[in-house]
C-alpha cells in the first residue's frame, strides 16, 4: 500500500499535528488514533469514560481523552474551538442498520444531528480545521433481489434509519463545503471488519462461534439468514489509512489546498463473497472442514455439516431471512486507487485471522 502522504503546508490558524476523533473507542476509530498517534500526532478523544480510553490506547502521551457525550454537543463543539485541530475525523454514532431500526430517534441524533454542531463549529470557531466525516455505502441502498455496484456516483437511496441518517449527514457536508468552503471530506465505506468489531455483526458471530467450537464440541449449529447473499468485505486497519489519505488528498494530488479541491471517495475492495463462502473460511482457518448443500431456491433448506463427522454446523433461520435484501452489493473504489493510490489488501484472509487470532488467544494462554 501506498505510504500516507505527510502535510507540507500549515496554517497559522490551526494547531500543526493535532487533530480531534470522535468515536475514538469504536472500531474505525481505534485504529486511526492508533496511527496518528504512531504518526507522532496529538489526538484529542472526545469519550464517555477517559479511563477506559486511556487503557485502549496504552496511556500514549499524544492522548488527550475528555469527558464528552453526543448527546450534549455544546461541550463537544465548544472542544473544537479549544483545541483548532488541524485534522477532525468524526466517526461517532450508531453503526447498526439494525440497531437503527431499534432506536431511529438515538441514530439520528448521533449520525445526523451532532454534524451539522459540529460542522458549525469548524466553520465559525476553526474555518482552517480539515473534516472528515465517516459516511456509509449503506446510503446507496438497492433494489431488493438485484445486484449492484456503487461508486461515487451513485444515487443515494437510504432504506433504514441508519442509511436516512447518514444520508443527511452526507449531503450536509456537501453543501458546507460548497457553501461555506470549508475543506469536508467524505469516506464512502463499504464492509470492513476486524478483531474491533462489535457483537451485533455477522462476522463477530460467526467468528465468536468458530472459537467456541475448539473447546466445546457440544454447540447447536451456526444459524444464519441468506447463505448466497454476497457482499463487499475488507479489513479495518486498512480503511483506516484510507480515511487519513481522503482528508489530505490535495497533498497527495499536488492541488491547492482549498475547499473546492476537495471530494468524497469510496472505500472498499471491488471483491465478492458470499455469506457461505465467509462462513466456510473462518471455519477452514480455526481447523474445521465444511461440507455445503446449496442445492435449490429454498434459503432454509440450505446448510452445513461438519466434513470429518457429518454433524451439522451451520442452518439457515427462517426469522433471520430478509426478502428486500439485494443479492449482490459491491465498491468501485477505483477513483481514490487512481487519483490518490490507495488499495485495498488480502480481503477475507485479512480479518478473519484478526479475528480468529484475537478470539482464540484467551484459550491459548
Amino acid at each position: 500500500m501506498k505510504a500516507l502522504p505527510t502535510l507540507v503546508r500549515m496554517r497559522h490558524t490551526v494547531e500543526p499535528r493535532t487533530a480531534i476523533v470522535t468515536g475514538a473507542t469504536g472500531q474505525d476509530g481505534y485504529f486511526l488514533v492508533r496511527h496518528l498517534l504512531a504518526d507522532g500526532w496529538t489526538v484529542h478523544a472526545p469519550v464517555r469514560d477517559i479511563q477506559a480510553a486511556e487503557a485502549l490506547f496504552e496511556r500514549h502521551p499524544g492522548l488527550r481523552a475528555v469527558r464528552r457525550d453526543l448527546r450534549d454537543p455544546g461541550p463537544l463543539c465548544a472542544l473544537v474551538g479549544d483545541v483548532r485541530p488541524e485534522e477532525l475525523y468524526n466517526l461517532a454514532g450508531e453503526s447498526s442498520v439494525g440497531a437503527s431500526f431499534a432506536d431511529p430517534r438515538a441514530t439520528w441524533e448521533s449520525n445526523a444531528h451532532i454534524v451539522v454542531s459540529l460542522l458549525d463549529a469548524v466553520r465559525l470557531d476553526s474555518p482552517d480545521t480539515r473534516f472528515y466525516q465517516a459516511s456509509s455505502g449503506e446510503m446507496f441502498g438497492s433494489a431488493p433481489g438485484a445486484s449492484v455496484v456503487h461508486d461515487e456516483r451513485s444515487a443515494l437511496n437510504p432504506q433504514s434509519p441508519y442509511a436516512a441518517a447518514k444520508a443527511a449527514a452526507h449531503l450536509l457536508c456537501r453543501s458546507y463545503r460548497e457553501s461555506y468552503d470549508v475543506r469536508i471530506a467524505c469516506g464512502i465505506l463499504f464492509n470492513h471488519e476486524s478483531r474491533r468489531r462489535g457483537p451485533r455483526f455477522l462476522t463477530r458471530k460467526v467468528i465468536d462461534h468458530v472459537a467456541a467450537l475448539r473447546s466445546s464440541s457440544t454447540l447447536e449449529p451456526l444459524a444464519l439468514g441468506n447463505l448466497k447473499v454476497q457482499r463487499d468485505w475488507g479489513f479495518a486497519p486498512e480503511y483506516a489509512d484510507g480515511m487519513i489519505t481522503i482528508l489530505r488528498q490535495t497533498t497527495v494530488r499536488g492541488e491547492s489546498d482549498i475547499a473546492a479541491n476537495y471530494r468524497d471517495y469510496v472505500l472498499g475492495t471491488g471483491r465478492l463473497h458470499h455469506v457461505w463462502e465467509l462462513v466456510d473460511r473462518a471455519f477452514s482457518l480455526a481447523g474445521f472442514e465444511l461440507t455445503w448443500n446449496l442445492d435449490g431456491d429454498d434459503p432454509v433448506a440450505w446448510s452445513a455439516v461438519f466434513t470429518e463427522s457429518g454433524a451439522t454446523a451451520v442452518v439457515v433461520d427462517p426469522s433471520f431471512i430478509r426478502p428486500a435484501d439485494p443479492v449482490a452489493i459491491a465498491a468501485d473504489s477505483s477513483r481514490i486507487t487512481a487519483e490518490l493510490g490507495w488499495q485495498p489488501g488480502e480481503g477475507l484472509d485479512g480479518f478473519l485471522r484478526d479475528m480468529l487470532d484475537d478470539a482464540l488467544a484467551p484459550a491459548a494462554q
